[in-house]
């Protein structure tokens, strides 16, 4: 038999990048779908607090863990670097991981790792274009190191991962001399077992005393919590008792805007309805699939999506969703979906009030869930080459 394959995959923490940490887990677990003899050797390069162990109970059997060090923990060198790359397009500095595990075939998402520059068969991960859409919502130095980066990547001969069709149109759009070899990983949801939890033990720990919407994103600007807030408020305004509250789930911080949780609590003190809305903080990936699975519906409500991990959940769970009419959320979403203008508060708000009535639960049209991933599972057999 031929020698596995060895691939790397990057692996972060819950703490970090949530969502992203769900994509390596779920990447796993469909690898552990291929043919024996193709299963591939994977080295997870984790952090420190990496939930490894979520990993290992996923039980494949070809699986090596390496903890990446903290390379880059001296602050003037970094001082130095942040300037020398403002100035002169470059580090001065380089922070070098001497234990790196170069022995790999290929290296998934790669990004200017100097310990890497060996690995035969590097591939980026692009989950979206944000930053061309909605500058707005990132730092100067943010757009600054992106375009830089992007500029000198994308017109070389590189292995680009993407997630959507979406995504693929504005690579075209922005980068048409682009030489890159392109694959579209359209990544699915693996449900975790979430038969121990108990929506009544849930909704007493949270204070939930009526039929609920669910949002579960980030508290980042663009995921578009107060639009959800504004709908809620126009209900209660115009009906002499709201029939619904809204739980809102995720870790109360966002470094895009560190002031966004003092906006959206001043918004629902000023307009009295602290008590239809309800945070969570952050709380486990069965909890939060345990509130999306027994809410009247999810809500997707941003302004841009790469591939929606929410909308992946929601199709896999069989549940009804609200999102916004974005292009990529109706290149996901064929099924239990009903759309609105993410600007647009009125026309949620009327989807939010119809559907909280006893008698307008959504109905919910059965998805057969295996298909999208076997499709996925091909994707990673042709992304990966195995």
């Amino acid at each position: 038999m031929a020698q596995r394959k060895r691939i790397g995959l990057l692996f972060e923490s819950y703490s970090t990048l949530p969502a992203y940490v769900i994509y390596i887990i779920n990447m796993v677990r469909t690898l552990n779908l291929v043919d024996e003899e193709r299963k591939p050797h994977l080295v997870i390069l984790h952090r420190k607090d990496s939930p490894i162990e979520e990993l290992k109970k996923l039980k494949y059997p070809y699986l090596e863990f390496y903890e990446l060090q903290n390379i880059y923990s001296n602050p003037f060198k970094r001082i130095i670097n942040k300037i020398s790359r403002t100035i002169l397009q470059r580090n001065l500095f380089s922070f070098i991981d001497s234990t790196f595990p170069t022995h790999l075939d290929t290296l998934f998402p790669y990004g200017e790792r100097p310990e890497a520059t060996y690995i035969k068969h590097k591939i980026i991960w692009k989950p979206d274009f944000q930053e061309y859409h909605l500058p707005i919502y990132f730092t100067k130095h943010e757009l600054y190191e992106n375009h830089a980066y992007t500029e000198q990547q994308w017109l070389k001969p590189i292995h680009l991962v993407l997630s959507s069709q979406d995504a693929l149109r504005d690579f075209k759009r922005y980068f048409p001399e682009n030489h890159a070899r392109v694959n579209l990983l359209k990544f699915t949801s693996f449900l975790p077992d979430i038969s121990k939890e108990s929506i009544e033990t849930l909704r007493k720990k949270f204070n939930i005393i009526k039929p609920y919407f669910i949002v579960s994103n980030q508290f980042w600007p663009h995921k578009n919590h107060l639009t959800v807030l504004k709908s809620l408020y126009k209900n209660k305004t115009s009906q002499s008792s709201l029939y619904y509250q809204v739980v809102f789930t995720g870790k109360k911080n966002s470094s895009r805007d560190p002031e966004i949780i003092n906006k959206l609590e001043f918004f629902i003190e000023r307009h009295g309805i602290y008590e239809d809305v309800i945070f969570t903080g952050f709380i486990s990936r069965e909890s939060q699939l345990c509130l999306m699975q027994n809410a009247i519906a999810i809500i997707q409500p941003s302004l841009f999506e790469g591939w929606s991990t929410v909308v992946e959940d929601s199709k896999a769970l069989g549940q009804h969703i609200l999102a916004s009419s974005l292009s990529v959320h109706k290149e996901q979403l064929q099924k239990n979906v009903a759309f609105f203008n993410p600007f647009d508060f009125g026309k949620l708000s009327e989807l939010m009030e119809k559907y909280s009535r006893p008698n307008e639960i959504p109905l919910k049209e059965k998805i057969d869930y295996s298909e999208n991933i076997l499709q996925y599972k091909k994707e990673l057999e042709n992304t990966f080459e195995i």
